[in-house]
């Protein structure tokens, strides 16, 4: 399952960052770390970006970059 597939206010856990390292290594910088506990605060309308919540924080990526995150769903 990847980000981009969340509903709101669904919890997960980050398992796999995309494969390009500069892109990976962008993530990292703004919290998107594996194991990093998630969950989605909006969808943009329109196709646009979706807001998640993390680290106590909301922070934004465009669809296409949450399509290549892989995720874990957490039973709480």
């Amino acid at each position: 399952m990847t980000l981009s597939e969340l509903s709101v206010n669904q919890q997960a856990r980050i398992c796999i960052l995309p494969e390009n390292f500069d892109l990976s290594a962008q993530l990292i910088e703004q919290g998107f770390a594996l194991k990093t506990e998630i969950s989605l605060a909006h969808k943009a309308p329109f196709n646009g970006p979706l807001a998640f919540n993390l680290h106590g924080t909301k922070m934004s990526i465009p669809r296409a970059i949450a399509k290549q995150i892989k995720i874990e769903l957490l039973n709480k």
